[in-house]
């Protein structure tokens, strides 16, 4: 049966109107990321076949071409022109112009940006275009592992670049967009055993280094979630709490199997308040990347490790507290102790 023609962004058959294609740069960009750990993410002992692979290396090709454009945009639009000196507001919002090349994206955003862009990262991404090229254009013969590889060290370079350059200087409904792509991205990284393994071989040197004050994250159950003087973060995929006692409480649900207690079960609560700090940030089962088989007192706010320290409880909240310190009650049940008089 034919349909009858409807004119563009007219009403459906339900009669609502049909939306517009829009993807601004940056959204078109981590579209693509999405679509890349969909099609590479297995279950385990699964492997991905080699036409899937295909399309996974022609559209993360695409998000990192599209997504090095959204940062050269952001210093100057006409930097994604092939020749700046011919670009006209005009041509860029009509779409009217030949693009600059990858390799003119990387040169432009080092010298004229000044990102610190490593060599690795450029050799990386040039290696995934020559794929990208024969399989799109002409013909490939590869093992699948190899290209596998070659898109872990690509992805391995997109997250931090979207963290660390893309992210800065979005307005707040932007930000919010690129975490909720970024959550859907993460939660797809886990099953992708090619981009886990060239990730931790990247940061087993700067993680050894905290190992005492680094756990499993909640987020991509990689042992790469660090606790310092700074909020939490994860090495691994890049997730970032601004509240600690939030990052506590999903360690000890989603890694740990524990749930907040009823009140009255107050004392075997997974989450207490720490000594030092005074944030309900206390894990007091944690297992770290130091002693993965042994519980480690550990506070998510301070970073405070008690693993010398013998700890009691407050006779009135049952908070803990330091045997050595010889108090009976902690500091809030103190004062209102005294208030009380």
């Amino acid at each position: 049966m034919t349909k009858a023609p409807q004119a563009p962004n007219g009403p459906s058959a339900g009669g609502s109107p049909r939306p517009d294609v829009n993807y601004p740069l940056l959204k078109n960009g981590l579209d693509y990321l999405v679509d890349v750990v969909d099609l590479l993410a297995t279950d385990q002992g699964e492997q991905v076949d080699a036409r899937t692979l295909k399309y996974a290396v022609l559209h993360l090709q695409a998000g990192v071409e599209v997504l090095l454009k959204a940062r050269l945009r952001r210093e100057h639009w006409s930097l994604v022109f092939k020749k700046p000196e011919n670009a006209t507001l005009i041509r860029l919002a009509n779409g009217d112009f030949e693009s600059c090349t990858t390799d003119d994206a990387f040169t432009r955003l080092k010298q004229i940006a000044g990102l610190p862009l490593q060599d690795k990262d450029v050799a990386a991404v040039k290696q995934l275009a020559r794929t990208r090229n024969a399989l799109q254009h002409y013909e490939l013969t590869a093992p699948a592992a190899a290209i596998e590889t070659r898109a872990a060290d690509v992805l391995n370079f997109l997250l931090p670049f979207i963290t660390d350059h893309l992210l800065p200087g979005l307005d707040e409904h932007q930000t919010a967009d690129v975490h909720q792509t970024m959550t859907v991205i993460r939660a797809q990284l886990r099953g992708i055993e090619s981009f886990i393994k060239t990730r931790m071989d990247d940061l087993r040197a700067q993680l050894q280094l905290v190992a005492t004050t680094t756990v499993i994250c909640p987020e991509c159950a990689q042992q790469a979630l660090v606790l310092d003087a700074d909020l939490p973060s994860c090495r691994f995929c890049l997730k970032h709490w601004e509240d600690p006692s939030e990052a506590a409480a999903e360690y000890a649900w989603l890694i740990l199997g524990q749930s907040s207690p009823a009140p009255s079960d107050e004392g075997d609560a997974p989450v207490r308040v720490c000594p030092n700090c005074s944030n309900e940030t206390l894990v007091v089962q944690a297992l770290t990347a130091a002693a993965p088989h042994q519980d480690t007192i550990l506070c998510f706010a301070c970073a405070e490790v008690y693993a010398d320290t013998a700890l009691t409880s407050c006779q009135d909240c049952e908070n803990p507290l330091p045997v050595d310190s010889g108090d009976l009650l902690c500091p809030d049940c103190t004062a209102a102790a005294f208030g009380r008089f």
